[in-house]
């Protein structure tokens, strides 16, 4: 008994000599950055911030910005970055807050962690006098070759294939990637390119039918319409349209096609608007019904014809409703303010603070009826380049990385900043994975609201009973904004 006594005396003396050891350990951090921390694999740890600064500056002096470029294992050039800029502040201030929540047992674990799982964070960097898209297009326009493809040629009354020639491209996101990492690093290596290559080959079974349906077709025209508006495909037209390999039909061209008659016909939706300011109504307008190429069905009624020589084809359509209807809007009751959220973001990146506008923009306008949910993301709808949005940085995996669309938390943070102010259910909402400065510069820490479709949503409910209107604005200037 005394034996096992003196046994737990003893661990529990060891335990409490190792925990003063411990919290000795991050006393002496005091104002320091935290163990086994570093930016672009440069030890910082256990420095002050200046400190930090003053070391990784120094790793980067004398360092050239040029890049060598390889393809197809051979030097094609060297890149001439006209000025990088690296936010080396940014860099130390994350570093810095590893391990400074506020949240005791979260720090604890945080700081007990880097013992056994080193953190390494990426160097933000912007381009002036010239962005990698421009240099990538530069790059693109020694390597790229367009495709020659297949084509039919009448000879002698008769069709017959030409056959095409293969095309090469760059892999232009490969070659950002690539070019951003290394220049986030003090030394870094060459380049080296990725090219795709731009097959050309032909189904020898789809060229024989097609080839017999042209002859077949001869030299009548078809028509595509819609009320006034009347496109002929001639002869040319019909073989540049028959596919060559898998589809039918030949997609690139058939999109294109499309692409061209939805120019010309289709109109967006148009809500019907009033303005609300000082009181009062200030404009008003009534809606629009939007007019879309139901392109799935068209393309379905284009090949139908062709295999069936029809020369007509009436154009399928979608009308799109406004979200907002005159009669709507005079039942909608809307008469005062009732919340105000506002941010800055000073020191944003230019693709940033357009970002941070488009998505507000995206958001203003939106009625929410009583009893409803509002979603930040339904509301936004998709954020990528293809929609519009810009590169900057974003946070991914607990890293801070150029993606698409960065800057849009600041809109949902602005916003999630009016609901707290009305005092809306929220029945969603995500901080940050780490303190960012943007959302503390008339803020304290906290008061922010993360999102990344589908996964990460800012909701709350209108439980108001009454429609609610949201209006945003963002002062590009100033780098402020208001919902």
């Amino acid at each position: 008994m005394k034996f096992f006594r003196n046994l737990l005396l003893t661990l529990a003396g060891i335990a409490l000599i190792g925990f003063s050891v411990l919290v000795g350990f991050f006393v002496s951090l005091q104002g320091r950055i935290y163990q086994k921390l570093s930016v672009s694999n440069i030890d910082i740890s256990k420095m002050t911030p200046e400190e930090a600064i003053i070391k990784l500056k120094s790793s980067f002096d004398n360092e050239s910005s040029n890049l060598s470029v390889i393809y197809d294992g051979e030097e094609i050039g060297v890149i001439e970055i006209p000025q990088v800029n690296r936010d080396f502040k940014w860099a130390v201030d994350q570093a810095y807050s590893v391990g400074r929540s506020g949240n005791f047992f979260l720090d604890a674990k945080t700081k007990v962690s880097l013992f056994f799982s080193p953190v390494n964070l990426n160097l933000p960097i912007a381009i002036e006098g010239g962005t990698l898209d421009d240099i990538a297009e530069t790059l693109a326009g020694k390597i790229d070759t367009e495709p020659v493809w297949p084509t039919f040629k009448k000879v002698f009354g008769k069709y017959v294939l030409v056959e095409g020639v293969d095309g090469l491209s760059l892999n232009r996101k490969d070659f950002i990637e690539k070019t951003t990492r290394e220049l986030s690093n003090p030394k870094p290596s060459p380049v080296i390119l990725s090219v795709e290559k731009i097959d050309t080959k032909v189904n020898t079974e789809k060229t024989t039918k097609a080839i017999e349906l042209l002859n077949n077709w001869g030299e009548k025209k078809l028509l595509l319409k819609y009320k006034e508006y009347n496109k002929f495909l001639e002869e040319k037209d019909i073989s540049l349209l028959l596919g060559l390999n898998g589809d039918y039909l030949n997609q690139v061209y058939l999109s294109s096609l499309i692409d061209e008659i939805a120019e010309k016909i289709e109109t967006e939706p148009k809500d019907a608007v009033f303005e609300f300011v000082d009181g009062r109504v200030k404009e008003f307008k009534p809606e629009v019904v939007g007019v879309l190429v139901d392109r799935p069905k068209l393309a379905l009624q284009i090949e139908t014809a062709i295999k069936e020589n029809i020369d007509t084809v009436e154009i399928s359509v979608i009308n799109e409703e406004p979200k907002i209807k005159t009669g709507d809007i005079n039942n909608f009751g809307i008469k005062e303010l009732i919340a105000v959220g506002k941010s800055s973001f000073d020191h944003s990146i230019p693709g940033r603070v357009f970002n941070v506008n488009l998505a507000a923009s995206r958001i203003n306008g939106v009625i929410i009826p009583p009893g409803e949910e509002f979603s930040f993301n339904k509301a936004v709808g998709e954020i990528s380049r293809q929609t519009g949005y810009q590169t900057a940085y974003v946070i991914s995996q607990g890293k801070t990385v150029l993606g698409d669309g960065g800057g849009v938390c600041q809109v949902s943070t602005t916003m999630f900043r009016a609901a707290l102010d009305f005092g809306f259910p929220i029945t969603e909402r995500k901080a940050h994975a780490y303190r960012v400065g943007y959302y503390e510069q008339d803020s304290p820490p906290g008061i922010d609201a993360t999102i990344f479709s589908p996964t990460t949503d800012f909701k709350f409910l209108n439980d108001t009973g009454h429609h609610i209107l949201i209006q945003s604005k963002v002062d590009t200037k100033n780098l402020t904004m208001r919902v």
